[in-house]
This record gives structure tokens, C-alpha cells and sequence, in this order.
């Protein structure tokens, strides 16, 4: 299990680098697209195999309500974001969806926090405003316009957290891979429209492969996996492992584009981890909504 844990963790880490790769010749609704064009279907096959696909008519029109934020929205800002700013800025601001899930827990009024999740959720803050606005913030070849991208990663970060409030009432009723099988394919059905759209823009190189990679390893396996371990571990033992995810992404951005990491840019992804731990320790919210907070790539 602990294999595979980490196994995940460095999937879902080098999926920055793929789909780096895949939007340097492929606009990112298209990119998104093709992904969830492969991989829902596979999900769905996955979850017939083990008989977990029927649902009722109510649950089928929240999988697709749920699916349009949590696989439609938050990957077009994933994937925009990953293309317009630089690997590290995107992997440290989309890890802070804890921070906002705290914040919409609050207003929500479902969670209160204590004085340790208050300062969690204000270093959090602190550490994103350190990466959007610290150091050298001039457009680059593998970040053209960083500050948007930036803007993008957070707005990802908010979507996801928002998603995981919404999809909790259905991972209670259903079984996880349910939920993710019909998201990924009603979610991926209103991606559609990129095809016919940019198909005629597009220049299939590497890319091909980025696009598999994200569809397979990182979706159908990570998403599969993940889950299972959630159910039987439960988020809170995960949390080291998710934690590690943009320094790994950051050092595979170096090695692969080189792409320095500046000061700035460690100093607040040091701050938002430690905020990201400090705002979901001890704040009473629901195991299943964590677990699925966990599955952001």
C-alpha cells in the first residue's frame, strides 16, 4: 500500500510536466478534452466491471453538476494555468484547495476553526501572495504569462474545494468509483465542444503521449488507487504524501526545462504547506469530504 501511495503521489506530480509538454501544441480545452475523451469511458468500464454503475435519476443530475465543477472547471484552470505560469508557482498554489475548503467550510457554517486552522488559513495566503508577487515575475518561454497562470492555479484551488463540499452527499450515498466514473465521463461530455473547435489548430507530437499519460496513469490508475486507499486508511495518514507533491513537480520542472526555483518561490511553498496542514489539522471536517479534496489532478 505504501508503495503504491507514493507511487500515485509521483504520478500525479510529473502529470505538471506532461501536461506542460501537451500544451505547448494544444490548446488546453482541447488537451482537457482528449483526456476525459480516454479516460471516462475506462472509468466507466472500470466501475461496470465491478458492478458499482447504476445510479438513480437524482444522483445521475448531481454527478453532472458535480462534474462540470470538479472535472470540466478545475481541469480547464489546471491545465491553462500549467501552461501559462511556471511548474512550481501552479503545484504550491493548487495544493492550497485545503485552505479555501476551510475558509467555505466556515461561511458554509458546516466546520469551525480553531485558533491553530485560523493562522493555518493565513499562512496559506501569505505563502500564495509570496509566489504570485516575490521574485522575477517576467514572461518566459516555459511561463508566458505567469501572473494569469497564477490567477488560473487559484482559481483551480477554489473550484476544487468548492467541489469537494458539493460532492460529499454523493460519496456518502455512492461508492467512490461511482462518483468518479460518471463525474469524469458528464464532466469530460461538456469538454467536448474544444474538439471541432481547435482541432484544426492542433500539432500532435509528444503531446500524444502527455495526453495518455494524464488519462491513464494519473486518472484511471491514481484516481482508482487513491480512493481505495482513502477508504482504508483514511485522509489524515495521506496528508504526508500529498504534502510532498509540489517539491516534486518543482524539482521535475528544474531537471526537465530548466526552470530555476527561486527563493521566493520556496520560501512561500514552504509557508502554504505548513498552512495547509495548520488549517485542516483538527478542524472537524468530514473524512470522506478530505479524501475527496485529495483527488485534485
Amino acid at each position: 500500500m505504501e508503495t503504491g501511495l507514493w507511487l500515485t503521489i509521483v504520478l500525479w506530480s510529473l502529470n505538471f510536466i506532461a501536461v506542460k509538454i501537451g500544451v505547448q501544441d494544444l490548446p488546453p480545452a482541447l488537451f482537457t478534452a482528449l483526456r476525459f475523451l480516454v479516460a471516462g469511458p475506462l472509468l466507466l468500464a472500470l466501475a461496470y466491471r465491478k458492478g458499482e454503475i447504476r445510479v438513480s435519476h437524482r444522483d445521475f443530475w448531481a454527478l453532472a453538476g458535480t462534474g462540470l465543477i470538479g472535472i470540466s472547471l478545475y481541469q480547464l484552470l489546471f491545465t491553462t494555468a500549467v501552461q501559462l505560469t511556471d511548474v512550481a508557482s501552479a503545484a504550491i498554489l493548487m495544493a492550497l484547495s485545503p485552505v479555501f475548503a476551510a475558509i467555505w467550510g466556515v461561511i458554509a457554517r458546516s466546520e469551525t476553526l480553531r485558533i491553530g486552522n485560523l493562522l493555518g488559513v493565513a499562512l496559506g495566503v501569505a505563502g500564495a501572495v509570496l509566489v504570485i508577487l516575490g521574485g522575477h515575475r517576467a514572461a518566459t518561454a516555459t511561463a508566458p504569462a505567469p501572473l494569469l497562470g497564477d490567477g488560473a492555479a487559484l482559481l483551480a484551488a477554489v473550484a476544487w474545494a468548492v467541489y469537494g463540499f458539493i460532492s460529499l452527499p454523493l460519496v456518502r450515498r455512492l461508492p467512490p468509483l461511482t462518483v468518479t466514473a460518471w463525474q469524469s465521463v458528464l464532466g469530460g461530455i461538456a469538454l467536448l465542444w474544444a474538439i471541432p473547435i481547435y482541432w484544426p489548430q492542433a500539432h500532435f507530437t509528444v503531446n500524444a503521449f502527455s495526453i495518455l499519460y494524464s488519462a491513464l496513469p494519473v486518472t484511471v490508475f491514481g484516481l482508482s488507487f487513491w480512493q481505495g486507499a482513502t477508504a482504508r486508511l483514511g485522509p489524515t495518514r495521506l496528508l504526508a504524501h500529498l504534502s510532498a507533491e509540489p517539491a516534486i513537480a518543482a524539482v521535475a520542472a528544474f531537471f526537465m526545462f530548466g526552470t530555476p526555483i527561486g527563493r521566493f518561490v520556496i520560501a512561500g511553498g514552504i509557508m502554504s504547506l505548513v498552512g495547509v496542514y495548520l488549517a485542516r489539522a483538527g478542524s472537524g471536517a468530514s473524512s470522506h469530504r478530505r479524501g475527496r479534496e485529495s483527488l485534485a489532478e
